[in-house]
């Protein structure tokens, strides 16, 4: 008997010291946190999950990182390669993404649609999470940036992206801090900005709306016509005197303000040109037989005509691929002030959002610009009374300033909308219902289990301790 009490009681302890083991060593094997580097000088360091992701991928050469740029909201992650992303990158990615969440799942963006998701689609969180949650993305959306790109063919292929010079390197460290700046440069470098071979608007190539036989009856006028909205039309320098107006009306529009019917006829010739080769020439006669009230044709002057904002939109377009474009202008176009973006900012005292009425925009309101978008809109609109002296065009030609939409890339890593003020993680909800902090619920877990194997053992024992004196 007393050698079977001192079996047991050796058994007792030994489960206990085992169970203490196997507790502490999935301490050590399963951390309470992820182990992180820097996060790429911080630029990750609110996104853990992404972090840890992307850093594994560094770190075991499945992507070879050269830098890491911020553009205003974007992540760009440049790899020293050409061509796209191999699939088993992102397959890699997934997975760790999943790993993550199995690992640390309450350091886990938590996302709004889960509940739903819970109560509709999928049994468990995990399932919401990798199969909804992740769905044929590889991350869910960070928590900081509004987008994390890859972006492939080094430093030659970065230097051909619009807005390319205000990319702010964030990893590796730069002397200074990250390169680039925030802040409203006091000049611009032009010098690498072609200002030759620039549009020129000429008849009858380039026409102006419905009133295509402007150019057969006077180019010039032709030439001073902004735009037409109904019978609107803007134009460069009109006549001021009445009977100037008049002539000019009469050009727009023949038989305006004639009384009874009438008739204007007017000719045009049309060559066809297929593969290089003219192929025929017609005439086109146009007639028109409805007189026209003065009310319906109403001339507005504007300062500047469509060539020149053409010309001037195309040199900042090549200014955004220049070197000195470190304020992040993308696209320049010419566009009228209907622009319905909520976020876009008017620079000019002298023009605003056109007035809408009950069936739409009210015409006399509607005027031509240009518009300039880019990665920052607030930056670009303080930096433009800089830039655009240095650029040969007028501070008010550019009226209407805005953020470019961030469109889709081949590159794309996340696209997953975040809610921080959902429910938090599983794992977060049982620590805070019971009181006790998550690495305790994972320790008791682990211990709860080899007390009940190191149970099954002693039982074990203690049975073939039996059978053997029986």
């Amino acid at each position: 008997m007393m050698r079977e009490f001192i079996l047991r009681h050796r058994i007792g302890i030994a489960t206990i010291v085992a169970a203490l083991v196997v507790a502490v060593f999935s301490i050590y094997t399963v951390p309470p946190n992820p182990p992180l580097g820097d996060c790429f000088g911080g630029a990750l360091s609110q996104d853990p999950l992404h972090c840890y992701v992307l850093e594994q991928a560094d770190r075991q050469s499945v992507i070879d990182l050269e830098k890491v740029y911020d553009t205003d909201g974007v992540l760009y992650f440049s790899l020293r390669q050409d061509g796209d992303v191999a699939d088993d990158v992102y397959d890699f990615i997934r997975a760790k993404s999943s790993e993550f969440y199995d690992r640390w799942p309450d350091d886990v963006p938590v996302l709004s649609f889960y509940d739903e998701c819970l109560e509709h689609l999928k049994p468990t969180y995990r399932e919401c999470y990798l199969e909804v949650g992740l769905n044929r993305m590889y991350l869910p959306k960070s928590m900081e940036h509004n987008d994390i790109l890859f972006y492939t063919g080094d430093e030659t292929a970065r230097r051909l992206e619009l807005g390319w010079a205000s990319w702010r390197q964030v990893w590796p460290a730069v002397a200074g801090g990250a390169s680039g700046s925030s802040e409203t440069p006091t000049t611009f470098d032009v010098s690498d900005v072609d200002m030759t071979n620039l549009p020129v608007d000429a008849c009858p190539e380039v026409l102006h709306g419905d009133v295509v036989d402007v150019c057969s009856r006077d180019p010039d006028v032709a030439l001073s016509i902004v735009a037409r909205h109904k019978g609107y039309f803007q134009i460069k320098d009109p006549p001021t005197d009445e009977a100037g107006l008049a002539a000019l009306k009469e050009i727009l529009v023949p038989c305006y303000n004639k009384s009874g019917p009438c008739t204007y006829m007017a000719t045009t010739t049309v060559t066809s040109i297929v593969d290089g080769v003219e192929t025929h020439t017609a005439t086109r006669t146009e007639v028109y037989f409805e007189a026209r009230d003065p009310g319906d044709l109403v001339i507005i002057p504007v300062k500047y005509s469509l060539e020149e904002l053409a010309r001037w939109a195309e040199i900042l377009n090549r200014f955004a691929t220049s070197r000195g474009n470190t304020i992040g202008i993308m696209l320049t176009v010419v566009a009228s002030n209907r622009w319905g973006a909520p976020s876009a900012i008017w620079p000019t005292d002298n023009l605003g959002p056109a007035r809408r009425g009950l069936i739409g925009y009210d015409p006399a309101s509607i005027r031509e610009t240009i518009a300039v978008t880019g990665f920052n809109a607030t930056r670009i609109a303080d930096a433009l009374p800089t830039l655009l002296p240095l650029l040969g065009i007028p501070v008010d030609a550019v009226g209407i300033v805005d953020t470019q939409p961030r469109l889709g890339s081949t590159y794309a890593v996340l696209d997953v909308l975040p809610d921080r003020d959902t429910a938090p993680s599983p794992p977060v909800r049982v620590a805070s219902a019971v009181g006790v902090p998550v690495p305790l619920l994972l320790l008791a877990r682990n211990v709860g289990a080899v007390l009940v194997a190191g149970g099954i053992i002693a039982l074990v024992l203690r049975l073939r301790r039996r059978r053997a004196l029986g």
